[in-house]
């Protein structure tokens, strides 16, 4: 028996359920591995799910109960409020752990600018043969000999040595952030991070473990060792010689840069105060030592002799995407436009450099000149008391998008903030009462709205990425009371809570009743009115076109009428709503600004914006970025239709010009074009032939007042929710590639009926037929096969569905006669229920279909991670049956990406998002094994060559020169 408070059976299942569904594609033996990793990490001051700090100041006495915040009715879900060991109050309530934002913006961008160090040491360690020179000896000498030459390997092994100064730790997340991008780069042969102190003794060297390290270990003797510092230089240490002299060390053997997150102006009040130059470099991966630049005019000279070349220059680097792009070209790439540098002198500093001190700064002054992004933050935090730099970096995410590492920066050395470090190393930030006052002032009404509502969706959309913003879920009727920061920052749903962790018997019986977050209050602060805005803060439309590509440079912009349509849609739907003024109406990929994420901007609106609106045109339907936000749309309302059966169609197509019927592809004619209602003159010539003739002036302003109308109708009758980001470039296209003809997915359902499930089995999955199978029906109530269908759909495929109960003959013979006889054959994808496997039947035919699978059929296995049974030994037993029954189809999918199509997909949203890559998985097999067959059709002669010294006569001839 386990030990009085220890974890006993039902702890540990549910932990497993948990980590199920916080990592979906973690099958048992990672999932052994994390239990095991977490019984030997020991506990940390980070852990959230730890006490409450003994360090508790004894004055902290308890909050009461925030304003307006009423005990959380059954099925709804709770506020969240920040976990301070700082905190003067107290909340009620549960402990959790949300998902944290980014520390480092435009990480896409960085590691873009990045990839010129993937470029490789031509002559490694290792040997690889070399085809093309053993073939040529073997054609010179008629012995096959291998020949081998040294195999590429990656040039550098990284070392970045972080500042450990306490001013630092505000860029903790920052810096693990960009390590991480580093890590996944696969640039450099190994990567280490070292923490460089500064102690009574001078500069100490630690390595990952704490441990001190000499700082010679740094040299490379071969020049491949890249040392990166990361600092603010704001430390005393940094105005003194010994530090420099050390990077100076290191540099003269190898490459070494400083890594500086605040922004250029600040540089000269930090002991970043030396003479800066810029550098060029004339062969790739050269040390320091090598680095070309022109001494300034006034450099004093260092050395006896009158020379100035004892000066060394170090590059210097911002967390901006260019300055780093910029190093890493001139480096590795010899760009001629260089990067900038500090000289360092043999003694390590100049003399007689000034200290320069740091400037107070009133909120006013700072709102007056700080960047724009900088004031737009701080007065979004001054609506909580205090917060930690985790919420800081949520809040920048998700409402200031736009703002940079040199914003943040900005803020947090400006003196408005006081800092003070927990126990744990955790940053918290909090505002003095005359600084919060005055930044309120300029906190709008419909800003603290906004808050709520932005973090609650983020909470809500990312409670499965791994929580590291400890929070605590408020309940009044909890025992428990935690440090906590009395303003809520968010809202989660009771299914949003269980994937985070918090899960209780309750939230398992009441998975059928799980809500969406309702609106956030912050007390203190003005109530929002009873009337939600109609708008919700996101535009009413995503207008996809395609790009029209110029044949002139004197042309102009070919897309302008365009933009001219953009304009009129939005002002009609403006006058048509209640979008309050600042707030676009609609989103155009040319309000973009060129390099700054515009990946991430399309994947955002397409995930926020409420209807789309393509302009179709003959090129649009070849596009394959309008294809991808076709299919990012589409995937949005197959997962609204999963949970709203009454769920309206949000897409509105424009007729940008006319197309024909037969051009639209298959996924596409199901959309309703709507052209009856707007005029038979905008059917014949479409929006653009509208546009363009004056004379047609009023049918085009019918028409785009008709497209709003439409659309607003659209917002308001089914207003589509917000869904979660996903990745731009990995996003499929809607549409078949030209020149590929139709394209085929088969789809077998092997699954019971109600009457075929054992005794014990839970009946509400099933129905009548096997095509009625639901494994999540506390995520939706319609049959898994239909929302299958529907998706494979909007990915411009034919899809036929079938039962594998109802096949008479094994469905692999059928395959094989019509492969035989050059028939139609598709791919084909298997959605496999485990507990059908309980018939000894089926398990028979199973296997038989498994020895013989061809490579194109793949399977996806559904398994609820809220279904009780499927995590009892019942489920286990079904589990190792099913094992045991499709070795071959199993192990298949597990040598693929999306090994979780086949461990066991645990919930609705998982199983939409594997459904796209095991599709084209397929695809790809069919085309690469399956057999082709010539079309039918009459025998041609084999053309046959005449000899020209005697020509073919008129009659009576013979094609062998043989005449009469």
């Amino acid at each position: 028996m386990p030990e009085e408070g220890g974890a006993g059976p039902d702890s540990l299942a549910r932990a497993v359920a948990a980590l199920s569904a916080a990592a979906p594609e973690f099958d048992a033996t990672a999932l052994a591995d994390v239990l095991w990793l977490a019984s030997r990490v020991e506990a940390d001051a980070d852990d959230v799910f730890a006490a409450p700090s003994p360090h508790q100041p004894a004055e902290a006495a308890t909050a009461p109960e925030p304003e307006g915040v009423a005990p959380p009715p059954v099925g709804a879900g709770r506020t969240l409020h920040e976990r301070l060991d700082g905190a003067s109050s107290r909340v009620r309530g549960d402990p959790v752990a949300a998902a944290r934002a980014s520390g480092l913006p435009l990480a896409l961008e960085v590691t873009r600018a990045l990839r010129p160090w993937k470029r490789p040491w031509r002559q490694g360690r290792r040997s690889a043969l070399d085809v093309d020179a053993t073939v040529d000896d073997y054609a010179r000498s008629g012995e096959l000999l291998p020949v081998f030459t040294p195999a590429p390997e990656r040039w550098f092994d990284l070392v970045l040595v972080v500042d450990r100064s306490p001013a630092m730790r505000v860029w903790r997340e920052t810096i693990a952030d960009l390590t991480a991008i580093l890590d996944r780069l696969g640039a450099f042969r190994t990567l280490q991070v070292r923490g460089l102190g500064f102690g009574d003794e001078g500069l100490e060297l630690r390595d990952g473990q704490g441990r001190l390290m000499s700082p010679g270990q740094l040299r490379s003797p071969d020049g491949r060792r890249l040392v990166v510092a990361v600092s603010d230089c704001a430390a005393p240490a940094w105005r003194d010689a010994a530090v420099w002299r050390q990077l100076r060390d290191w540099a003269l053997s190898t490459p070494v840069a400083l890594l500086n997150p605040l922004p250029l102006k600040l540089w000269r009040r930090t002991g970043l105060d030396l003479p800066t130059v810029r550098v060029s470099n004339g062969v790739p991966g050269s040390a320091n030592s090598r680095l070309d630049f022109d001494p300034p005019p006034l450099l004093p000279l260092e050395s006896d002799s009158g020379e100035g070349n004892d000066w060394l220059p170090i590059p210097v680097l911002s967390m901006s995407p260019n300055s780093l792009n910029r190093w890493s070209s001139t480096l590795m790439r010899t760009a001629p436009h260089g990067c900038g540098a500090v000289l360092v002198p043999q003694r390590g500093r100049p003399e007689g450099r000034a200290e320069r001190g740091s400037q107070s700064v009133t909120a006013k002054g700072f709102l007056n000149t700080a960047s724009p992004p900088a004031a737009r933050l701080a007065v979004l935090c001054s609506a909580f008391d205090r917060l930690s730099m985790r919420l800081l970096h949520l809040i920048r995410q998700e409402l200031v998008p736009e703002s940079t590492v040199a914003d943040v920066a900005e803020l947090l050395t400006s003196g408005l903030f006081s800092l003070a470090t927990d126990t744990g190393g955790t940053v918290e930030l909090s505002l003095p009462e005359a600084v919060q006052r005055h930044l309120r002032e300029d906190l709008a009404e419909h800003e603290v709205w906004r808050i709520g509502r932005a973090l609650s969706r983020s909470v809500s959309a990312q409670a499965n990425w791994g929580g590291q913003l400890p929070a605590v879920a408020h309940d009044p009727d909890s025992p428990v009371e935690l440090p906590a920061e009395i303003r809520s920052f968010g809202q989660a749903s009771r299914r949003t809570l269980e994937m985070m962790g918090l899960l209780t018997e309750e939230s398992v019986r009441a998975g059928a009743d799980r809500q969406k977050p309702a609106a956030v209050v912050v007390p203190a602060l003005p109530s929002p009115p009873e009337r939600e805005p109609t708008s919700d803060g996101r535009p009413y439309f995503f207008l996809s076109y395609a790009h029209t590509p110029g044949w002139d440079l004197a042309s102009g912009d070919p897309d302008h009428w365009v933009r001219v349509f953009f304009r009129d849609l939005c002002d009609h739907v403006m006058t048509l709503t209640d979008v309050p003024a600042g707030v676009s109406a609609g989103f155009m990929d040319r309000e973009m600004r060129p390099g700054f994420g515009w990946p991430q901007q399309l994947s955002e609106n397409l995930a926020s914006c409420q209807v789309f609106v393509p302009l179709l045109s003959p090129r649009y339907f070849t596009s394959e970025s309008c294809g991808r936000e076709w299919y990012a749309f589409a995937e949005r309302m197959v997962q609204a239709r999963a949970t709203r059966s009454d769920a309206a169609p949000a897409i509105v197509p424009a007729l940008w010009t006319p197309v024909d019927h037969d051009q639209l592809p298959h996924s596409v004619r199901n959309i309703r074009m709507g052209v009856e209602n707007l005029g038979d003159r905008y059917e014949a010539d479409g929006i653009y032939g509208l546009i363009k003739l004056n004379r047609w002036r009023d049918e085009y302003e019918e028409t785009v007042l008709g497209l709003a109308r439409r659309i607003v109708r659209v917002v308001h009758e089914s207003p589509l929710p917000p869904g979660r980001p996903a990745s731009y470039e990995t996003t499929p296209s809607a549409f078949a590639p030209r020149g590929e003809g139709p394209r085929r997915i088969h789809l077998t359902v092997v699954a019971p009926t109600r009457d075929g499930i054992p005794e014990h089995r839970d009946a509400r999955p099933y129905g009548a037929d096997a095509r009625d199978w639901n494994p999540y029906p506390s995520e939706s109530p319609r049959p898994l096969v239909s929302l299958a269908e529907e998706l494979i759909r909007s990915l411009d495929y034919r899809v036929t569905v079938s039962s594998f109960n109802e096949e008479e003959v094994d469905s692999l013979e059928q395959e094989q006669e019509g492969e035989r006889k050059g028939g139609e054959v598709a791919p084909r994808i298997l959605l496999i229920d485990r507990w059908a496997l309980t018939d000894q039947e089926l398990r028979r035919r199973l296997k038989v279909f498994d020895a013989h699978a061809r490579p194109w059929v793949s399977a996806i296995v559904p398994w609820s991670g809220a279904d009780s049974q499927c995590q009892g030994a019942a489920g286990r037993h079904v589990a190792e049956e099913m094992e045991r029954t499709l070795p071959l189809i199993l192990e298949r999918g597990r040598r693929t990406d999306f090994r979780m199509a086949v461990n066991g997909v645990p919930r609705l949203k998982a199983f939409i998002d594997v459904l796209p890559a095991v599709v084209a998985h397929a695809t790809r097999q069919y085309f690469r094994y399956a057999d082709a067959y010539p079309p039918p059709a009459e025998p041609t002669p084999t053309p046959r060559l005449l000899d020209p010294a005697h020509p073919t006569y008129p009659e009576g001839g013979s094609d062998r020169g043989e005449g009469t």
